[in-house]
């Protein structure tokens, strides 16, 4: 029985997935505060592009919510400035189902008990994070 419940669990944990920010760049002793822009004209101090982040989250979240959100992750990595680079509307997809395994008298059992795809509307948005070359240790 331990291990039909082990792999029920399992199957819940791997269909789940999460509202994640991913970022791929340089990391810096984090700031307090990020300055906001939405292109690359309007940024006047001399920088460099310290890495890139994105964030997909469903479309019934705020932009004030996601905004946070971001800015707290360039904070942590030390960035001076974020610019929000593209900011989209997108549909995503899920299934969920569930599943056993066990014995039986007989032998082994399997069931597959039905599944459900959910469609939602989601928005992603990306961002390239700033490090003001002043802030620069060489």
């Amino acid at each position: 029985m331990k291990k039909v419940y082990l792999f029920v669990v399992l199957c819940f944990v791997l269909a789940s997935c999460g509202n994640k920010i991913i970022y791929y760049g340089r990391q810096y002793p984090p700031t307090q505060t990020v300055d906001i822009f939405f292109r690359e004209s309007d940024v006047k101090k001399p920088n460099e592009i310290m890495g890139k982040v994105t964030l997909e989250m469903s479309a019934s979240k705020s932009s004030d919510k996601i905004q946070r959100k971001l800015m707290k992750r360039a904070q942590s990595k030390g960035a001076d400035a974020i610019i929000f680079d593209n900011i989209s509307l997108t549909t995503t997809g899920s299934t969920t189902g569930a599943a056993a395994a066990g014995t039986a008298k007989k032998g082994w059992f399997f069931g597959m008990f039905g599944s459900k795809t959910k469609y939602d509307k989601g928005q992603q948005v990306n961002g390239t994070l700033l490090k003001y070359s002043k802030n620069i240790s060489r």
